[in-house]
């Protein structure tokens, strides 16, 4: 990425080519076949490799590098105006020469971009370079080395103000560079500890990372920082701009940037090009642009108070009341986040800060740190998208979007805000709470982290599913309830009928009988009869193809197709003609089947029957045996009851169906509640495999007496003290000693503890006390309750345990701990996962010195690999250890708090700001970069 196109303040990653040679040196191929190069062509090369920053290092000679000053100046005024040179981008040359020193060895010198020629010839002259030699090289010519020595030579670089890289020290004319097949240098030893001993030797350039130092000086080899130039002859071959180069993190390329990052050393702020896999401009997914606060009661008055952000480490550092904490809260508003701290005891003092802070102050000495018309505002980037969230009181977040003219409009959603900008922010009391009693609040973060919203969206479906059907169960059984009832009339029925079967008139009945059901079906099967040929005749009126539009087609030119379309009409039409024939054909037998002689004689033995049924009724009522008419109703009532059996049966069927799926579902509610656990318990795993710090098991069902009390009283709708000897009984110094929440949480088997429980609330077990007794009795009056209670699970708990060492070893309860151990533990949980945004709010409290570095720092310098971190801190090791890519100091003058200085730790006031406000700061950067001495402290 090119530098204009970084829109980011702070430090970020700049190309390097520490080894570069032009037509001055006089063994390149320009040199040796007289060819003509511009310095522009030549700064044209280096800029189409994308280089940042060039260090022209010549053999003994600063010839070019005023031409190439001039050079640049020139393209970039071009530039500046409007008109660029083709292929131009901008570049910082580093004037630099490549001195080969008596004894056979090289070094590259490299100076501030405002050194010149006239720096590297004084230089030469220094460590007494023949004059007539510049531009040559000892490979060549032998005279062409210095009269100095290798540590005189690296004396007069650092006396002159560069830095001294010894030239691809591991190959030929290297100062490091091994015997063939030995571990010995070919240097001699005390010659080679002599020179790695000159204070201000920093690092060498060193070709092939597979070789280490000979073996004299094998234990010096942590301290020097490994760099890599194309050491380019020529444009034509492998070493050529861009084959080689190293990735140098700074503010700007300046040569003091250069020093420090060189300090820092590989992996921390030099990446070389041959490590392969580094994506220096790679950028977190979610990240905050700028924040805004203006007029608070104490910050934004005049004007809005901004804090730029760098997409990595952003340390914000100032002395008490310097509104610090004032951007964390305002980034807990702006961002929806209030919430999270509800999650903790009332009495919690984060929760209580935040509640104070969010308050509209109404006078001078009363609470609150907003006004009416205070104003946070957020810009926020995800992927290539900017997003500004606004809150005010009056109204809370609203979300906005750029316009095409990059105007902030409300956006057309304001849905998920917190789903849509996810963000983590801690303060230390915050962590300490979630290590103690807080605990719901981490295990809520653990479920966001490992994403098992899906898995209880799945148990509540799971849960639903089984209630419904136990609802319709119990409705089924209802209706069943009727059954015996049926079966006691349809046995009478069927008596009754049975005595007039039993008569010497039970022929006549059962002929009766049968010619009537006969009857009905003959019916049935006539009236269909009777309508289907209408049916067939409607169906062939529908045949019918649509016109085609006039126009489309005409008859000079298509007279194939309406040809064609003749024919599609004909036949539709044939298959109309025979659905009517069929019509009147059927109709016509329709007819014939009614005056058919087998039909008549069907109908003459029906009626037969009816005449002899109707004779049976008059001689009944005529012995006056039975009521005329009860036969037939009684009939009529026995297949009303025959068809009520035959409906419950099929309700009985489906009860027994539904018993087994409310079994299965039943399964599925359990396992859906299994695997909420299990997605808990592996995330907490997988992020803490191998930490020395914490370890935390995730116990299903809980094993705190009063957190399960509070979740079984929700349950049972008594959330005041009630059935204490029932539910949780204490001592008299309120310690639980016994009820159904203390079974729960001290059994072995908590799954089977949960479930004999559940049972005794359903049951109303005779081991209860009276009273409640009696609320359960009227509480499973509603059916429904008792199902409630079966799909009851407490709610997990975490088991936290802090390693006493920090070691890994003698573990202990974390409530044993002290208030630091406490936090340190949960600390290095907190920073083992998540990509989102990290705010931390002086995360160093109650933390010892060893702490801070091995696990804030640390963990620091990995997580902003990942993400983008905002640490507000009184400790300057985290800012200056951990390498933070932007500090903002905080400052308050004249009854507000304000930015008093942002910037880079390379930069010599933010230097001194840091010392200022923090104490221990001096300290913190000797520490850091201990082989620059002084040079770095204010």
């Amino acid at each position: 990425m090119n530098k204009p196109l970084w829109p980011y303040p702070g430090s970020r990653w700049w190309k390097f080519d520490f080894h570069t040679h032009t037509p001055a040196s006089r063994d390149t191929y320009w040199a040796k076949n007289n060819i003509d190069l511009s310095p522009e062509e030549w700064l044209l090369k280096y800029m189409a490799a994308e280089i940042d920053c060039v260090a022209v290092t010549d053999h003994n000679s600063g010839a070019w590098i005023d031409k190439l000053k001039d050079a640049y100046a020139h393209m970039k005024e071009q530039a500046d105006a409007g008109s660029p040179p083709e292929g131009f981008r901008e570049l910082t040359i580093f004037p630099g020469v490549e001195i080969s020193v008596n004894g056979g060895i090289h070094v590259l010198a490299i100076f501030d971009p405002k050194a010149n020629t006239t720096t590297i010839t004084s230089l030469l002259g220094a460590v007494r370079f023949p004059t007539g030699r510049h531009g040559h090289t000892d490979s060549v010519d032998n005279a062409a080395v210095t009269r100095a020595s290798i540590v005189e030579v690296l004396e007069e670089v650092i006396r002159a103000g560069g830095i001294p890289i010894p030239a691809h020290a591991d190959d030929p004319k290297g100062l490091l560079q091994c015997r063939a097949g030995s571990n010995g240098p070919v240097l001699d030893a005390n010659t080679l500890r002599q020179a790695l001993a000159v204070e201000g030797l920093i690092a060498v350039e060193w070709c092939d990372r597979s070789k280490n130092f000979p073996e004299c000086v094998r234990k010096d080899e942590p301290r020097f920082t490994k760099v890599l130039g194309s050491d380019c002859h020529s444009f034509q071959g492998t070493k050529v701009p861009g084959s080689a180069y190293t990735w140098v993190k700074m503010a700007m390329p300046t040569l003091e940037g250069l020093r420090l990052a060189l300090l820092d050393g590989n992996d921390v702020s030099i990446r070389r090009s041959d490590e392969g896999g580094f994506e220096p401009f790679k950028l977190p997914a979610h990240r905050i642009r700028l924040i805004e606060i203006n007029k608070a009661c104490y910050m934004g008055n005049g004007q809005s108070a901004c804090i730029a952000c760098s997409p990595y480490f952003n340390a914000i550092v100032g002395g008490r009341g310097t509104g610090k904490s004032t951007i964390v809260q305002a980034l807990r508003l702006a961002l929806a986040r209030g919430d999270e701290l509800k999650r903790l005891a009332e009495d919690a003092e984060p929760r209580k800060r935040f509640d104070d802070f969010c308050k509209v102050a109404k006078g001078r000495d009363s609470i609150g740190a907003l006004r009416d018309d205070t104003e946070l505002r957020v810009e926020w980037e995800c992927e290539d998208l900017r997003y500004r969230l606004v809150w005010r009181p009056a109204n809370g977040v609203t979300v906005q979007e750029p316009d095409d003219l990059g105007d902030w409009q409300t956006s057309a959603s304001q849905q998920n805000v917190i789903e849509r900008f996810p963000i983590r922010i801690f303060s230390q009391g915050q962590i300490a709470a979630m290590a103690g009693s807080g605990r719901q609040a981490l295990l809520t973060l653990i479920d966001e982290a490992a994403q098992v919203g899906k898995f209880k969206q799945a148990f509540e479906e799971a849960k639903r599913t089984f209630l419904t059907r136990r609802a319709r169960l119990r409705e089924l059984e209802g209706k069943l309830a009727d059954r015996p009832e049926v079966e006691r009339r349809l046995h009478e029925v069927v008596r009754k009928l049975d005595a007039f079967g039993q008569t010497h008139h039970a022929e006549v009945l059962k002929a009766h009988e049968r010619a009537q059901d006969q009857r009905r079906e003959v019916e049935q099967l006539l009236e269909k009869m009777r309508a289907l040929p209408g049916r067939i005749e409607e169906t062939a009126q529908g045949l019918i193809l649509d016109d085609w539009p006039s126009g489309v087609f005409n008859d000079a030119g298509d007279a194939d197709i309406l040809q064609w379309r003749k024919k599609a009409n004909d036949a539709v039409q044939q298959a109309r003609q025979a659905l009517e024939q069929a019509s009147r054909a059927l109709d016509e037998s329709a007819q014939l089947l009614e005056q058919d002689p087998l039909l008549a004689a069907w109908r003459e033995r029906t009626d037969k029957a009816r005449a002899d049924f109707d004779a049976l009724q008059q001689a009944l009522a005529a012995q006056g045996v039975h009521d005329p008419q009860a036969f037939g109703q009684l009939v009529q009532e026995r297949q009303y009851l025959e068809a009520q059996l035959k409906r419950l049966d099929q309700i009985k069927a489906e009860r027994n169906t539904l018993e087994e799926a409310i079994a299965a579902q039943w399964q599925k509610v359990v396992e859906a509640r299994e695997a909420i656990t299990s997605a808990r318990a592996e995330f907490v795993k997988k992020t803490l495999d191998g930490n020395p710090y914490v370890r935390i098991e995730v116990v299903p069902f809980g094993f705190d007496a009063r957190v399960i009390e509070r979740s079984l009283r929700e349950l049972l709708e008594a959330t005041d003290d009630r059935f204490e000897n029932d539910i949780l009984a204490t001592d008299a110094a309120g310690n639980p000693t016994g009820g159904l929440a203390f079974v729960i949480a001290h059994a072995d088997d908590s799954k089977a503890a949960l479930d004999s429980v559940k049972k005794q609330l359903q049951t109303i077990a005779d081991a209860f006390g009276g009273h409640f007794k009696n609320y359960l009795k009227k509480k499973l009056e509603r059916p429904e309750f008792a199902d409630h209670i079966q799909c009851w699970f407490p709610e997990d708990d975490l088991r936290i345990e802090y390693s006493r060492k920090a070691d890994g070893t003698d573990w202990a309860a974390i409530t044993q701990g002290s208030q630091g151990q406490r936090s340190a533990a949960l600390l290095a949980f907190l920073l083992a996962f998540g990509d989102e945004p990290l705010i931390l709010d002086q995360p160093e409290d109650d933390l010892d010195n060893h702490l801070i570095y091995d696990l804030i720092v640390r963990q620091i310098r990995q997580n902003k690999l990942r993400r983008q971190l905002i640490v507000v801190t009184h400790n300057p090791n985290i800012v200056v250890n951990g390498d933070a890519e932007l500090v903002h100091v905080m400052e308050f003058g004249q009854g507000q708090c304000f930015v008093r200085k942002s910037g880079t730790l390379q930069e010599i006031d933010v230097r001194e700001e840091v010392c200022r406000v923090m104490e221990g700061g001096r300290d913190a950067f000797e520490r850091r970069w201990k082989r620059l001495g002084r040079r770095i402290s204010p």
